[in-house]
């Protein structure tokens, strides 16, 4: 059975604190499905209301996952290209995985690594 987008994030995934702050399902936002173009797999991203974004894998087939990725809040250009640089160190994230996560376009996560 598919999950929706209300069923990917639980209570359970706020019970920690989350870069120093405690969060609530009452802090989402926004809740939205991105799938990585080249290999088709899907995760659910939630934006807080401080402007943190929270990801998690978004399996077709039910199972609860754990949060991967967390997206600090950004005010400006430079502090948005720092959360790129940071993203681009880990090894498993692709530029097009991360401008999916970040909801900006592939070219500018390419233009922010290379400088």
């Amino acid at each position: 059975m598919a999950k929706g987008l209300l069923d990917i994030f639980t209570e359970n995934d706020f019970r920690q604190k989350i870069d120093g702050e405690v969060y609530g399902l009452d802090d989402i936002v926004s809740l939205s499905f991105v799938m990585n173009k080249s290999t088709g797999e899907r995760f659910a991203r939630a934006v807080l209301s401080d402007g943190t974004a929270l990801i998690k894998p978004a399996p077709a087939r039910g199972g609860d996952t754990e949060i991967e990725h967390i997206i600090p809040s950004y005010r400006n250009t430079s502090e948005r290209n720092e959360v790129i640089r940071m993203l681009a160190d880990s090894p498993d994230l692709t530029q097009e995985m991360i401008a999916s996560m970040m909801d900006i376009s592939q070219s500018t996560v390419s233009n922010v690594l290379r400088g």
